[in-house]
């Protein structure tokens, strides 16, 4: 079976062959030190979130600006923050298509028709572009497909709350923000895994040439070669 996740997924499907080695033998993309700043910040704003959650309120961020209110049970939420706890975050098995799919949401709204909403977090080093939110539609289609799969009706849409430094004073940074609704499809998703499976399941795809890690391959077998 094939391990796929809903954030590493739109990389993987910039080049065929990036895909292919990582679903077959494993092999994940060269890569530096990790930003951490990121995930930190997602832990701030959840906990952000959850003491408006708890107080059955909404940040004001959101509040009268989106088609639902925050899901109540912290609970359940924080088992599907959370991957790596035991079987925490969600998870779909698609055996005719060999794949199986696991993710952990950031936040989740639930609107008066009682769809679930998926939520996302992206902290960003600048102001966004027209397109920014267009990268993460991948994403969103197979949260959608997650909820479905796990019994909970997913939402037509989905909401990408964007966060970017403003100024710094005294030890306190200022943030922007920005809030995006998106449409998303669970059936959107599936396509997304029909795609996986062809090019995982094919033989290995040449490189791909505007590709920097096929680049980087290239040049580490030449000179183990040399």
């Amino acid at each position: 079976m094939y391990k796929i996740s809903p954030s590493a997924i739109g990389a993987l499907l910039e080049c065929p062959r990036c895909l292919w080695l990582f679903a077959n033998e494993n092999l994940k993309r060269p890569r530096g030190i990790y930003p951490s700043l990121p995930d930190g910040m997602d832990e701030v704003f959840k906990s952000y979130f959850d003491s408006y959650r708890q107080k059955g309120e909404v940040p004001p961020e959101i509040d009268g600006k989106v088609d639902g209110t925050l899901y109540t049970d912290l609970e359940k939420l924080s088992r599907w923050r959370d991957i790596d706890y035991g079987r925490g975050g969600f998870a779909a098995e698609f055996p005719e298509i060999q794949i199986v799919l696991r993710g952990a949401i950031d936040d989740l709204l639930v609107n008066d028709r009682g769809e679930y909403v998926p939520f996302d977090f992206k902290t960003r080093g600048m102001k966004n572009k027209e397109d920014t939110h267009k990268h993460y539609q991948h994403q969103l289609d197979l949260y959608s497909l997650l909820f479905r799969e796990n019994g909970l009706k997913p939402a037509s849409y989905g909401y990408l709350l964007f966060f970017w430094p403003k100024a710094y004073e005294a030890g306190q940074t200022t943030f922007e923000h920005q809030l995006v609704k998106m449409d998303i499809s669970p059936d959107e998703g599936y396509k997304l895994l029909e795609k996986v499976y062809q090019i995982a399941s094919s033989e290995e795809p040449a490189s791909h040439e505007e590709c920097e890690y096929c680049l980087y391959r290239s040049f580490l077998e030449k000179n183990n070669n040399s």
